[in-house]
């Protein structure tokens, strides 16, 4: 029935599947785990001589309290020890320099321990983080716009920070616990078998009641971290257009927008404590039962008769030592079960294959030439939704080609195919000859410089930001004669000069420091410095007034100088400088020619002309 909680037969498929979840995650993290094999052996033994430590650590109580408070004989796991008499205050003198030294070994013992694991936790973090991140960019641009930015960055954040404790807890203290848990039931076994029966019932009880919770908390955190992942998306989404934000003085719907979500992150974050805090109250009172049981029973032994005080401390002693392991094992699976909902969204991204990467037998593209063909292609983003249909074409080397048409007539996604950003439905692309599914990735976007609409300026000096075109290209950094000469070029020298460090001057994020028109001639100029063949440009002149956009104008036909070129043109400016221009409609090539030849038929690309630029329409003759 709807409603209705789950049987104990479905929470055990649950908890089996879970742990079948988490044991996956565990050996998907053994590349990264192997390395430190060594340093966790050793923490390992230092977990072993952990255990054993906290097993002798009560028997100096035993001798404290019967050899020298009561004057009796001491028993020492089943044994009567005869020869411990004489001197009360040497033997009290020995006891508590007993109990001293073995807290300081456990102590020691302990540091080494978590040292070493936490050691090994921060590094399989490093290097997970550094492997999701190299594999995040090679991900294909369709998986970047799909995903929100916002959560990528919390798994390569905060989720990865959480599998350190699935590293530390799930195996070392697992591990340590359980040493104690099987020594301290050996040792209680020989001082009284029955009351350990009483006290190791309550385990099947704690491994059951673990088992539906840890469901539950894997089910919580990952809700909380779905819910965290899609508050930190829009808080950066919202600083990242702040303009807009205020320009539209949405301050108070953004607020209340982020307050909504706030609170869904909170209610997500707040059942998870709930859950965690029923589970260590369930866990409390089954172990305050268990311990409850077990001293009543040995109270009555000692009034029998068949326990002497002292022993009964100790066996209290080591139920302690035997719930104890118990409640942190309920705290390692609250830790494990986010842990494991945190790995299972990092190992989503690492199980997502690229798209795009080159083929095994790939071959590098040398001495271009720069033709480009492009050999019936048809490509869409989604299925059954072409954006480009049979485009067939050929570009000469050295010739500037200028994409016109309405928006969404595929033109961006036209200069997309040439890097190979996507690939073809059908159809061919191909430069110099070659096909470039048969190139190898990077060796073909060497040999490319693409300037997107949106001109990407990082949070670099200017120095940094155009030698930045020359990453990939070589072994060795542009000197700085290149990069002045590049910055000459692009006419950007002029500005760079007059900033308050030059060349060293550190830009904004996403340089908001700099004008619209500044910004374009840096990323010309980092173009220049990386000296490619083929040349893709997407509407250099968007948002620019006359002198910046004449500026520009003249650093393009500069760089575009003996280049291939394909230029996304909106303005008269750039498409008259071309040696052709292509006129899209619906995804097709439905004109093609020089501007003066195309203005003489009249056709749609006349029409868009005149529309563009608001000139009026002859009359008829």
């Amino acid at each position: 029935m709807t409603g209705t909680s789950p049987g104990p037969r479905h929470r055990i498929g649950n908890a089996l599947r879970d742990g079948r979840r988490f044991m996956v995650a565990l050996s998907r993290l053994r590349p990264y785990i192997k390395p430190h094999v060594p340093s966790l052996l050793l923490a390992s033994l230092a977990s072993v001589g952990y255990a054993v430590v906290t097993l002798l650590e009560p028997w100096p109580i035993q001798f404290l309290f019967d050899g020298v408070l009561l004057g009796r004989k001491v028993h020492f796991l089943g044994h009567t020890l005869k020869s411990v008499h004489g001197d009360p205050i040497a033997l009290l003198i020995g006891s508590v320099a007993a109990i001293l030294v073995l807290a300081a070994l456990r102590g020691q013992l302990y540091y080494t321990q978590n040292v070493l694991t936490a050691t090994a936790g921060q590094d399989v973090v490093m290097s997970l983080r550094r492997e999701l991140f190299r594999h995040l960019q090679s991900l294909s641009l369709r998986y970047h716009h799909r995903e929100r930015l916002g959560d990528i960055l919390m798994r390569l954040t905060g989720d990865i920070v959480m599998l350190r404790d699935m590293v530390v807890a799930a195996l070392l203290n697992t591990l340590s616990h359980t040493l104690v848990v099987v020594g301290v039931l050996c040792v209680m076994l020989t001082i009284n078998w029955k009351l350990t029966l009483v006290a190791a019932a309550v385990a099947p009880a704690l491994f059951i009641i673990l088992s539906i919770f840890r469901v539950k908390l894997m089910e919580a955190a990952a809700l909380q971290r779905k819910r965290e992942g899609r508050l930190v998306s829009s808080a950066h989404e919202i600083l990242q257009a702040i303009h807009v934000v205020q320009a539209n003085t949405a301050e108070v719907h953004e607020q209340n927008r982020f307050r909504e979500m706030n609170q869904r992150s909170l209610n997500a974050g707040i059942r998870s404590t709930r859950i965690e805090a029923r589970l260590h109250r369930t866990v409390q009172i089954t172990i305050a039962a268990g311990v409850g049981a077990t001293l009543g029973l040995g109270a009555l032994d000692v009034l029998a008769g068949r326990l002497s005080p002292g022993q009964l401390l100790v066996f209290a002693a080591y139920v302690r030592g035997l719930y104890g392991p118990l409640r942190q094992v309920s705290k390692t699976v609250q830790r494990t079960a986010k842990a494991s909902a945190c790995a299972d969204r990092v190992l989503e991204v690492l199980e997502e294959k690229p798209e795009i990467q080159s083929a095994p037998s790939a071959h590098a593209l040398q001495d271009v030439q720069g033709a480009i063909r492009l050999d019936h292609v048809t490509f869409g983003y989604t299925p059954g939704k072409p954006v480009l249909q049979d485009v067939h074409l050929d570009i000469a080397p050295r010739t500037t080609v200028a994409l016109v048409g309405p928006t969404g007539s595929g033109k961006t996604t036209f200069l997309n195919l040439i890097p190979r950003f996507y690939d073809p439905l059908s159809g061919e692309v191909r430069i110099d000859g070659m096909e470039v599914r048969s190139l190898d990735l990077n060796s073909l976007r060497r040999h490319i410089s693409y300037l997107t609409q949106e001109v990407v300026v990082m949070g670099l000096t200017v120095r940094d930001n155009i030698a930045y075109g020359a990453i990939g290209k070589n072994g060795s950094d542009p000197m700085e004669e290149e990069i002045q000469s590049a910055a000459r070029a692009a006419y950007a020298h002029e500005f760079i000069v007059k900033l308050p460090h030059g060349y060293d001057t550190v830009l904004g994020e996403r340089g908001t420091t700099l004008s619209g028109g500044q910004r374009q001639r840096i990323a010309i100029a980092r173009a220049f410095i990386r000296d490619a063949r083929i040349l893709l440009f997407d509407e250099p002149m968007t948002g620019l007034d006359p002198l910046a956009e004449q500026a520009v104008q003249r650093a393009f036909a500069n760089l575009s100088r003996g280049r291939t070129t394909i230029v996304v043109a909106h303005h008269l400016s750039t498409i008259l400088h071309a040696d052709r221009i292509l006129f899209l409609e619906a995804g097709r090539i439905v004109e093609q020619g020089s501007h003066e030849q195309l203005l003489r038929r009249s056709g749609a690309y006349a029409e868009f002309y005149r529309t563009q630029w608001a000139l009026p329409t002859p009359e008829p003759a």
